[in-house]
């Protein structure tokens, strides 16, 4: 029998598996880093402000009623998990100001 054919029969039917898992790992830690970002941000803005000059990502501010709305999208490296995620996939977070 040739057990080194096998195993690379084997390895090779399992990396595609493998590639996916990591890219899909490294997405999403990128997406949970994006959005500890715009938590930072967040508590660092109040009411009158107008603009965000960030240079790591694109913010975008909304302002709804007495919330502050940040948002930010991020390209997916990962095949087909914009599909599930949507591509780009965005992140938001918002803060209420009490009158």
């Amino acid at each position: 029998m040739n057990k080194k054919g096998q195993a690379l029969v084997e390895f090779l039917l399992i990396l595609p598996i493998l590639i996916f898992i990591i890219l899909a790992f490294v997405d999403i830690s990128r997406l949970m880093i994006m959005k500890n970002h715009l938590e930072t941000v967040l508590n660092e803005v109040d009411e009158n402000t107008i603009t965000i000059n960030d240079h790591e990502y694109q913010i975008s501010i909304e302002k709804k009623d007495n919330f502050i709305v940040l948002k930010s999208c991020l390209d997916l490296t990962t095949p087909g998990f914009g599909k599930l995620l949507g591509n780009p996939a965005c992140v938001t977070t918002s803060k209420e100001f009490k009158e």
